[in-house]
């Protein structure tokens, strides 16, 4: 009994000193991993290793493997194409170090790369770390330049990409560079499948397995010397993304990746430099967390008196020579604190001012016009000096400001949000993918999709009539069933579509598809090319089938987007012109009258931000006066900016916008967006619950309606609903409606296009909760163009300004009026019930030809009119012909 007892005790010791080895080391084998940002801060530990899908714990690829070749699959292809896997290694834990603290001995492991293909070891995994939290020792590297120019970037669906411009100083180019993506992703992307890549000018900085569903994970990797150079560089990102268990391709429209603008930048060691260079720095400025660039401009004082003049022509200058793609005016009539990232600090006044605006200013000023970058310790940051020793002087340095040299005209420059610039099409023309930036790309997946951008002219008129034509040359394998097509869409509407009908596979030389010209419109376009696939296997969908596997599809650049002449005449009213080229004020050489309602610092800054973005648009400056006289203004083109309290009388009927308009949306709910800081995204949270609370019986603290009741958000479906019941009653009334629904069905055509019983159009109104309103009508004089923008006050219009310029909203302008509401990113539009034409382009047959058929088939009735004329003067013709040959019909 004894003996049998201490063998028991011998061999409970023996697995009780087992257990203690092995944790010790696995607590020596998980190896710490430090992010210094610059500055010597506090290192932020990482959360521990991904596994990947379907690895065995313990069975993680070693640290020190090889890295792959770049382009490599981001998982094993043994499966796939018939190769044995190479069989996982046993994990071999590091001997400890007696000299790494016993802090970082016990922090977890930095995640590891997985295999990618046999025999290929994986690239090292650039160092992520989880956002940081309250209570937590985590923390986000701040970059020292923001690079994402958009407010929201995400990628969708299986494979999707982003490039544009970011342009740096020669100083920064010189310097050791670090390289932050920061980003999260939909839970049901498969990280053993998924990759995220990152690279600049070309050179491969970062790829990584998307594998961070739970927070937002930050990918830190250096950026090897000679990758930036000074100027422009090109940041591409690329993603590649698989569902988990789902083969379908509604599953596709699940994946999705979001990067973090705040976590998102470069870094640089000593911090990023100061500019204290020439004009052509300045789009080096960069965009801020949001994607906008703040101009902030310091004057002496009040703005009357030629000050506003300064500001509106200085801040045009700016935005054009720095080409920024949001630029944001802000004006401050004293002392300012420190510029933040992304902006721009200018100082606008003469030589004797300069000491009460800032800590440096330059001794040059006071002898002659000066226009540069200075280091100035009391605003920091990019500090843009504007100065003279006389006020004549100031306006000297403001006009080498807006100096520029003559730009190519057949593209937009949009590299800045999009690269490359979109090709601008001012008749027929024809261009390869390969120049709109699309590459030749293989597809193993379920929908495939690219995208491009075209521009059109402020006079673009062939909304109604014509057509372009994409020429795909593409492949599919015997893969694809029948049933697959190919789809374009449009500024977001489907647009043309081409069915694979045959089984086998195929090759499409120049295969033409049409897209009609309905959805075009002046200005920038976006069109996508979807194609989806469908196939056997997707339909079983068995164990790995979301793996990529064989190629199915193929896109080649050498296929070309086409256009044929169209018609060329303007229009006004028209905000989809004056949004996309300045039109009409782009073609008078006058200057352009600028009325602020006040000459204080918040309508200064609306007006301001409201030329810069027309000066891009334009691309050249715009010559103004801000100080117009009265007698003369209802004769010459003008634009109105101010508090719709402050708007003179009489405008507001001449642009349209009804009168009790001053009084019902002062006092109605106010717009919370307004209030709220640039960027924030309360604005959609707010609506987000919004909806969810409609989803539950008092979700919101209120009970559930009752049977019967409605929201007004109800109301347009319960008109509807009404519409469509009492369609079907009996009489003419019900008759005609029916007949004019089934003529809609089947040729598009209602009461409306034939412009039967049209009621004359009634003054606009705009919602209680709009930020902007936007107008434009003719002058008294009827041969001139107004334009109104307004807001609530001049405060919640140059917050709501913040916004509406962005290129997300500013794009989707048309019609005579618009109202923008910051808190939802809804514009309700008006469309013009009469308008003008303006000659652009000269009259020849070929345009008149053109302009009069599209006119004619948005103006139905009097083209049936016309139509049925020419038959009674035919039939007539034709009659008294055949009796003066002795005929009879």
């Amino acid at each position: 009994m004894i003996h049998a007892r201490f063998v028991f005790d011998l061999g409970r010791g023996f697995a009780l000193a087992c257990l203690l080895a092995l944790a010790a080391g696995n607590a020596e084998a998980q190896p710490a991993f430090n992010i210094s940002p610059p500055g010597g801060a506090p290192a932020a530990t990482a959360p521990p290793a991904a596994q990947p899908f379907g690895m065995p714990p313990g069975n993680a690829p070693s640290q020190g493997s090889t890295p792959a070749a770049p382009g490599t699959s981001p998982f094993p292809m043994g499966a796939q194409t018939g190769q044995s896997a190479v069989p996982p290694q046993p994990y071999q834990p590091p001997a400890p170090s007696s000299a790494q603290p016993p802090a970082q001995a016990q922090s977890p492991a930095a995640p590891t790369p997985f295999q990618m293909r046999p025999g290929q070891p994986a690239p090292p995994a650039a160092v992520s770390a989880p956002a940081a939290t309250p209570g937590t020792a985590h923390a986000m590297r701040t970059p020292d330049r923001y690079i994402v120019p958009l407010k929201r970037l995400r990628f969708e669906g299986e494979i999707d990409s982003r490039a544009w411009v970011t342009n740096v100083s020669e100083e920064e180019a010189g310097r050791a560079a670090t390289l932050l993506v920061g980003y999260t992703n939909a839970v049901v992307v498969m990280p053993e499948a998924s990759r995220l890549r990152v690279t600049i000018n070309g050179q491969s900085i970062i790829e990584t397995p998307i594998t961070s569903s739970q927070e937002v994970t930050q990918i830190v990797a250096p950026i090897r010397a000679g990758v930036l150079r000074a100027g422009a560089n090109l940041v591409r990102f690329e993603v590649t993304q698989r569902h988990r268990t789902d083969c379908s391709v509604a599953s596709t429209y699940e994946l999705w990746t979001d990067i973090n603008n705040a976590a998102t930048g470069i870094a640089y060691a000593g911090g990023l430099p100061p500019l204290t260079g020439g004009l052509d720095d300045l789009p080096a400025v960069g965009v801020d967390e949001n994607g906008a660039t703040r101009i902030r401009v310091v004057t002496p004082g009040p703005l009357e008196g030629g000050g506003s003049a300064r500001v509106l022509r200085a801040v045009q200058g700016i935005a054009l020579r720095g080409r920024f793609p949001h630029p944001v005016v802000s004006v401050s009539d004293g002392a300012a604190g420190p510029t933040p990232r992304g902006t721009v600090t200018l100082v606008l006044g003469t030589a004797v001012e300069l000491p009460r605006l800032m800590g440096s200013p330059p001794a040059e000023a006071a002898m002659q016009p000066v226009a540069r970058f200075v280091a100035d310790r009391r605003l920091g940051g990019p500090t843009l000096v504007v100065a003279g020793p006389l006020a004549s002087d100031v306006d000297t340095a403001i006009d080498r400001l807006n100096t520029l040299p003559v730009s190519a005209r057949n593209s937009v420059a949009t590299s800045g949000r999009f690269a490359p610039d979109a090709p601008l099409f001012t008749g027929a023309r024809r261009v390869r993918l390969a120049d709109l930036g699309v590459s030749t790309q293989e597809f193993s997946g379920r929908r495939f999709r690219v995208r491009f951008g075209i521009a059109l002219p402020a006079d673009f008129y062939a909304t109604a009539y014509g057509q372009a034509l994409l020429l795909i040359d593409a492949a599919y394998t015997a893969a694809v069933r029948p049933g697959s097509h190919v789809d374009v869409y449009v500024n977001d509407q489907i647009a043309s579509t081409l069915t694979i009908g045959t089984r086998g596979g195929g090759l499409f030389q120049r295969q033409p598809l049409k897209i009609p010209l309905t959805n075009f419109r002046p200005g920038i376009n976006r069109v996508w090319i979807e194609v989806v696939l469908d196939t056997e296997a997707d339909a079983r969908c068995l164990p790995g089938a979301t793996l990529p596997g064989d190629d199915r599809f193929v896109l080649f650049d050498s296929s070309e987007f086409v256009m044929d002449g169209f018609a060329r005449i303007g229009r006004t009213p028209d905000l989809a012109a004056f949004a996309a080229r300045a039109f009409p004020y782009r073609m008078d050489v006058n200057p352009l009258a600028v009325v602020l309602a006040r000459h204080d610092a918040p309508t200064v800054s609306s007006g301001a931000t409201l030329m810069a973005r027309l000066a891009l648009a334009k691309g050249e400056p715009i010559p103004i006066d801000s100080s117009p006289a009265s007698s003369t203004l209802g004769e010459r083109p003008a634009i109105f900016v101010g508090a719709i309290g402050q708007i003179a009388p009489g405008i507001l009927g001449q642009v349209g916008i009804a009168e009790a308009t001053r009084v019902n949306w002062v006092a109605g709910p106010g717009d919370d967006a307004a209030a709220r800081p640039p960027g924030s995204d309360a604005s959609y949270d707010d609506v987000l619950q919004r909806f969810r609370s409609r989803q539950k019986p008092g979700g919101d603290g209120s009970a559930a309606p009752e049977p019967g009741t409605t929201t007004p958000d109800d109301t347009p479906e319960v008109y509807e609903r009404w519409r469509e019941n009492l369609s079907g009653g009996g009489g003419i009334g019900g008759m005609l409606t029916s007949f004019e629904g089934w003529t809609k069905r089947t040729f598009g055509i209602s009461y409306s296009s034939l412009r039967i019983g049209e009621a004359e159009q009634t003054l606009f109104e705009p919602p209680p909760r709009t930020s902007v309103l936007l107008a434009q009508g003719l002058a008294p004089n009827g041969s001139s163009t107004w334009t109104l923008v307004s807001g609530r006050t001049a405060e919640g219009l140059a917050a709501g300004m913040d916004s509406f310029t962005a290129q997300e909203v500013w794009t989707r302008i048309s019609g005579q009026a618009v109202a923008y509401q910051a808190a939802t990113g809804t514009l309700e539009q008006r469309d013009a019930a009469q308008y003008r034409f303006v000659i652009t382009e000269p009259l020849g047959f070929a345009n008149f030809r053109m302009v009069a058929a599209n006119w004619l088939s948005i103006n139905i009735l009097p083209y049936a009119l016309i139509l049925v004329f020419c038959g009674i003067v035919l039939g007539t013709a034709t009659t008294f012909l055949l009796r003066r040959l002795g005929r009879t019909a």
